[in-house]
This record gives structure tokens, C-alpha cells and sequence, in this order.
């Protein structure tokens, strides 16, 4: 079976044999819809089980400009949509894209600079993944893109908020080095609105410039002694340890909030030297909203989870450092189209939890800060575009928070607007096209000579071994490993047609399925 990628329309062209399979195939898998940013998942999966590692990272660098990253943090919707779970269990989709992505990297795979062939500079204010594929995408498009950063690495959240064990820093450095070996120009520690206005930015002749900052403001908790000593933002926290600062933690933390930002404050807590860590929220148990394998890793690791518990306050001892939080339990609670929480708390004399706590890290939130602008920001959610001639804004600063992989999405959105907007062309997208139809399938429609044949699990550290120190726990497949989850890959936009629809399957597809 051939390697190709042809997209144009409804027709995919992609691991056809060019004498036994269907020349053309309308439908789309259920993967790549689900993905946001519609990946050609069945091509590179397929391409790896057949040990093309170059045409698989091909493939996915035409849609993903951080495979090595979103290997390790993406939260996987195509999985969830994978037809072979009705067969055993979904294809590891994300640490697939893991090996791919760090064999590239092992391998000093870093591109050629792209010509540039447009005379227009684009500023990039922000190196998140929605600023970086924004700027990304514009150099590939031969513009000329400099893009700022306030801290002293680039990689935004990346680099500064997702812990070290998760994401390690070498893998975020290498993934930005790609960008900047395509062209773009990054500079770092310098803060928009003290270092460089915007205005000194649009001096230097830029024609349009792109806000994406991010939400690194933390929410604060309105309840007494908030201020006490020993009561911290999680995400300073986080940036800290990421960046380097040796930080230590004893006895008791509390964390207050229910996020993936509060879990990874949580394992973090543990990594610092914390004897006990507690973390609790005001939701219960099965509407958390940190991902369900986060808060199972955080719990294998020996975090305590206290769900359906609000503060009310914190008490101190006599130097004014925290030593409790009360509680009431919370008996319901509401979220509203815009994410804002309300609840009801439980009445009678019983309703009250004190606990105990050495540090309290609140995680109750971000949000954003486009003060540095000066002016009030209106952003049009089809285009990005701002109420500023040229400014346009993306990622979590319009709708926050937002995943990685969705931010990217963000990214690619803006890119192609403010292309557009150089090439003086409406911004407002055209009617799309009617959508493609999805290869789903249904149990019944499983054939009987399909083996069941399990994925393979992450080889990670133990628990206990993990919140030893900073290092990543999860320790990747290796290549006799991958290629074999690869294999279990249906394949459904191509082979799925013939195995589902008319319970053939062909020599090829047998020698990865049976």
C-alpha cells in the first residue's frame, strides 16, 4: 500500500493500493473529524506501522507544528471518537504522534529556512501555541514574523505552566527551535506596555500585529485571610518550579480548585516535599472539570481528593501565617454557557470541614490581561480580527481556557485571516462547503474475524518512583512498540470501508489486524 496525502473537497486520497482499493474515498474517519484541527490521523498512524517514519511526521506537520508536544498534553478527542474501541480499546492516537515527533527531533530533523517572498512583517505579541502557529504559519506563507515574549523562554503556557514531569522542558525548546529554524524571530523578556509599546511596535513598520498573551491572570479568592502568608496562586507556582527556581514545600498543602491546573499544582506539591497534599473543589467527583486520567494519576501519585467542599475562610497563627481552611459542603452547582459557577450549600450544624494546612495554593481559574493594549478590545469571533485596523487576537486571550490542541486551531484561524487581511481579501470566511460524511460504524457491524488485540499502555515510572523529582514519568513506547499499536489502527476512511461495509479484508490490511 502506497503513502499518499491528496486533499481537495470531499475526496481523500491517502494508503490507497493503487490495483485492489477504491480509487476515491468521500467519507472522512471519526478521528480526524473529532481532532480540532482535523489531522490526517489514519495516514500517519498507517504510515508508522509500516515503518515510514519520515512521510508519518510529514503528514502531521502539515496540520500540527508541535507533534512532540501534543504527544504528551493533548486531550485526545480523536480516541474518544476511534472505532476500534467497540472492538477492545481506542488506538493510542497522542503517544503515536509521540514517538513520531521526538524521531524527527532525535534525528536533527530541523527544516530549511522558508524563502520570503512578501515584503510584510507580522508582530506576534505572546509564544503560546496559538501565537507560535500563527507565526508559523505566516513565515511558511513567505512573510517576515517577530514575535515577543515576555518571559525569558519561549513556549508560553508550555514553557511556564505545564510541569516538568508532564511536558519537559527540552521538548518544548525543541519544538520552538523548529519554528525559528522555518524563519520567525523570536525575542524574549520583553513585556508589551513596559519594555516595547504597541505603539513602538506599529513604529517599527509592522502591518498587522497579533495579540495572543494568553489568561496568566490568576483568579482571586474573595474569602478572609486570603492574604495570609502562605496562601499562593498556582500558576506562579508553576511558572517558577518550570523555570527553574528550587522551591520547597512541608507538612500540608491544600489546593483549592478542581482544573488541570489545581491537579498539576497538586502533583507538583508532592514533587516539592509536601507530606500530605488535599485537594478539593467545589464539584463532586464526576464533574470535575480536570481531565478523568489526570486526576486518576494525581490520586495513584497520593493526592487527596475533597470534592464538593467550598472555603468560606482561612485562620492563622500568630505571625499571620495560614494554618486552616473551613469549608461548608456544597449540596449543588451551576455553570453557565460562559463558564461562570454558582452552588448551594448544604444547611444544618454539620455542614462545616476544617482542615488543617501548611500552604493553601488557590487554582480556581485564569484570565486575561490585555490592559498593555490601552484601549477597550473587541474581537470578532469568525475572523479574529480586532476593532484596531490590523490588530487581530487569538487563543486563550479570546476564549480561555482552551486546550493546546484547540489553541492551535486558534492559530491557524488567525493565520489565515491576517493573510487575508495583507492581501486586502473580505475576512469573514466564506459559506463553507457541506460538511464531510463520517465513517462511523456500529457494534453489530464489527465482523467476527476481527481479533481483539489490546493497546499497549504508556511504560511510565511507578508512583512512588515519579514524585521522587521533576522528570518525566511517562517514559514513551519504543519502536517495536509503536508499530505495533499502529497496527491496530482500522484504517477507516480506506480499509474500514471494505472490513465494515462489506466484511472483506484485503491481504494488506490482514498483516496489521489479524
Amino acid at each position: 500500500m502506497g503513502i499518499g496525502y491528496i486533499r481537495s473537497g470531499l475526496e481523500v486520497l491517502s494508503q490507497i493500493h493503487g490495483e485492489k482499493c477504491w480509487p476515491l474515498v468521500s467519507k472522512v474517519s471519526p478521528c480526524e473529524e473529532a481532532c480540532p484541527i482535523h489531522m490526517d490521523i489514519p495516514s500517519y498512524v498507517i504510515a508508522l506501522a509500516q515503518g515510514q517514519v519520515k512521510e508519518a511526521i510529514d503528514v502531521i506537520r502539515e496540520t500540527n507544528p508541535f507533534p512532540s508536544i501534543c504527544g504528551r498534553v493533548c486531550h485526545h478527542p480523536c480516541e474518544e471518537a476511534c472505532n476500534r474501541a467497540l472492538i477492545d480499546r481506542p488506538v493510542a492516537i497522542e503517544w503515536i504522534k509521540r514517538f513520531i515527533g521526538e524521531y524527527q527531533l532525535k534525528n536533527n530533523g530541523m527544516p530549511e529556512p522558508v524563502k520570503r517572498t512578501r515584503e510584510e512583517r507580522v508582530a506576534v505579541i505572546g509564544s503560546g501555541p496559538a501565537g507560535l502557529t500563527a507565526a508559523h504559519d505566516l513565515v511558511k506563507k513567505g512573510y517576515g514574523v517577530s514575535v515577543y515574549e515576555a518571559l525569558p523562554k519561549a513556549g508560553g503556557m508550555l514553557a511556564a505552566g505545564i510541569p516538568e514531569f508532564i511536558l519537559p522542558q527540552k521538548i518544548v525548546q525543541a519544538e520552538v527551535d523548529y519554528i525559528k529554524a522555518l524563519g520567525v524571530d523570536i525575542k524574549t523578556n520583553i513585556r508589551i506596555g513596559k519594555d516595547l509599546t504597541l505603539d513602538e511596535i506599529w513604529d517599527q513598520g509592522f502591518k498587522a500585529v497579533l495579540v495572543a498573551t494568553g489568561a496568566w491572570k490568576s483568579a482571586s479568592l474573595n474569602v478572609p485571610g486570603a492574604d495570609f502568608k502562605r496562601v499562593i496562586q498556582a500558576l506562579p507556582l508553576l511558572r517558577d518550579v518550570k523555570l527553574g527556581q528550587k522551591i520547597s514545600l512541608k507538612g500540608t498543602v491544600v489546593i483549592i480548585g478542581g482544573g488541570n491546573v489545581a491537579v498539576d499544582a497538586a502533583r507538583t506539591a508532592l514533587r516539592l516535599g509536601a507530606e500530605e497534599v488535599v485537594l478539593t473543589c467545589l464539584e463532586s467527583k464526576s464533574k470535575m472539570p480536570a481531565f478523568p486520567w489526570e486526576i486518576d494519576m494525581a490520586r495513584r501519585e497520593g493526592v487527596k481528593i475533597k470534592t464538593s467542599l467550598a472555603p468560606q475562610r482561612f485562620t492563622a497563627n500568630a505571625v499571620g501565617k495560614v494554618n486552616q481552611v473551613v469549608f461548608k459542603k456544597v449540596a449543588s452547582v451551576r455553570r453557565d454557557r460562559e463558564g461562570r459557577m454558582t452552588w448551594t450549600l448544604k444547611k444544618g450544624s454539620d455542614n462545616e470541614v476544617i482542615m488543617s494546612a501548611d500552604t493553601v495554593i488557590i487554582a480556581i481559574g485564569q484570565v486575561a490581561d490585555p490592559s498593555f493594549i490601552g484601549k477597550d478590545l473587541e474581537i470578532d469571533p469568525e475572523t479574529s480580527a480586532t476593532n484596531i485596523q490590523g490588530l487581530f487576537a487569538a487563543g486563550d486571550l479570546v476564549k480561555a481556557p482552551g486546550t493546546v490542541v484547540e489553541s492551535i486551531a486558534a492559530g491557524h484561524e488567525v493565520a489565515a485571516s491576517i493573510d487575508k487581511y495583507l492581501d486586502g481579501e473580505e475576512l469573514k470566511p466564506a459559506p463553507s462547503e457541506e460538511d464531510p460524511e463520517v465513517f462511523t460504524i456500529k457494534e453489530e457491524m464489527v465482523p467476527a474475524f476481527l481479533l481483539k488485540k489490546d493497546r499497549w499502555d504508556m511504560p511510565s515510572l511507578s508512583p512512588k518512583d515519579s514524585i521522587r523529582s521533576l522528570s518525566e514519568s511517562s517514559l514513551g513506547y519504543t519502536e517495536w512498540q509503536v508499530r505495533e499499536e499502529a497496527k491496530r489502527c482500522l484504517n477507516c476512511r480506506m480499509c474500514g470501508n471494505c472490513i465494515f461495509e462489506r466484511g472483506q479484508l484485503c491481504f494488506e490490511a490482514s498483516t496489521r489486524l489479524l
